[in-house]
């Protein structure tokens, strides 16, 4: 479970004319606290109109290369996080920080396969950071194919470039330009990724351009184990929120316990009726990988494996997410006595 701590800005770097960076020295007391793996994101507490509102942002830094946590935000419009880095930060400001969260992330039994990564706008954040960390923990050939509206919104651009000349032969970057090539198409998608289909994907980028994405996947035959991605929404503000739900519990009841699979061990979960999922596991001293905690991180993700629920927000999984059965045990509650499993290990 993340926990805040408050982090002064280091350093800030403009990347492009609506994209910044902001560097974070972690102090000596934090560093175990703050220790991430490439592909992992923070949490941050901003201070908006008398209110709090979160917003995660990921790590476009790598810990094998990088001596400074780095975030890098792109200005939306209307974006009240967005906006209140771009304008109002400064080095120095300080500001309230979730240690590293996440599961957007390399695994150790994918050997040497081949690494195809598609980055889209700002989605090159966590996509960069696990180019960096792949191409000097193995030996694996990368290519990165990243989409944006024209040359001026490449961000990383002479970092990608840099990247290339000194790892020759290891890594190929396609730059896809909207406004000379039109939107990326399924078999634009599926050309690059021909030859490669045997390696393992990882995605993150605008909704649209995701759903391209995955419907190549899906046209090329790409396993599913073999594909990861990361999306993320914005969390309801405190005056967005909508009211509390209140729909009864099935005449039935809910169940006494559910039980949770976590790092390969089985644990069963007392649970109380109107708790989330997630609530019950923290009530009972459990400690699941969670951060936004409102249904738009989907870092509390896990497989339900039997039983009937029903969630508030899902943001972060998409319909046919939910129809295979994931779920986001922050937002889940028994509907019915039937006994639940849910399974935080299975892999997306």
């Amino acid at each position: 479970m993340a926990e805040f701590h408050e982090l002064k800005v280091s350093g800030i770097v403009q990347e492009t004319a609506d994209a910044r960076s902001f560097l974070f020295e972690i102090p000596a007391p934090l560093g175990s606290a703050f220790r991430y793996q490439a592909g992992q994101f923070l949490t941050f507490e901003i201070p908006f109109q008398g209110m709090i509102i979160k917003r995660c942002y990921s790590l476009a830094s790598a810990p094998e290369v990088d001596a400074w946590h780095k975030v890098s935000i792109k200005r939306v419009k209307d974006g009240r996080g967005s906006n209140w880095f771009n304008d109002a930060v400064q080095v120095g400001t300080p500001i309230r920080v979730s240690t590293p969260e996440g599961r957007f992330v390399l695994s150790a039994d994918q050997g040497d396969r081949p690494l195809t990564l598609f980055g889209g706008g700002s989605g090159i954040t966590p996509v960069i950071s696990l180019l960096k960390s792949a191409l000097v923990t193995t030996r694996r050939d990368v290519l990165l194919v990243y989409a944006n509206r024209d040359e001026a919104s490449i961000i990383f651009k002479d970092e990608l470039a840099l990247l290339v000349q000194n790892h020759p032969g290891r890594v190929r970057v396609h730059h896809h330009l909207d406004a000379t090539s039109g939107f990326l198409t399924v078999d634009a998608v599926k050309a690059l990724v021909a030859g490669r289909t045997e390696g393992d994907f990882y995605v993150c980028g605008p909704g649209p351009f995701m759903d391209t994405v995955e419907a190549a996947f899906e046209a090329a035959s790409i396993p599913r184990e073999r594909r990861s991605f990361e999306r993320f929404s914005s969390p309801l503000d405190p005056d967005r929120r909508p009211a509390e739900d209140t729909t009864p519990v099935a005449a039935g009841g809910v169940p006494a316990s559910f039980d949770m699979v976590l790092d390969g061990k089985t644990t069963t979960v007392p649970y109380k009726a109107g708790l989330t999922l997630l609530q019950a596991a923290h009530a009972a001293g459990v400690k699941p990988p969670s951060s936004c905690e409102d249904g738009y991180c989907g870092c509390c993700m896990a497989f339900m494996r039997s039983g009937q629920v029903k969630m508030g927000a899902h943001e972060a999984l998409t319909a046919a997410d939910i129809q295979r059965g994931w779920v986001l045990p922050c937002q889940a509650k028994p509907i019915a006595a039937d006994p639940i499993a849910i399974d935080f290990d299975q892999k997306y």
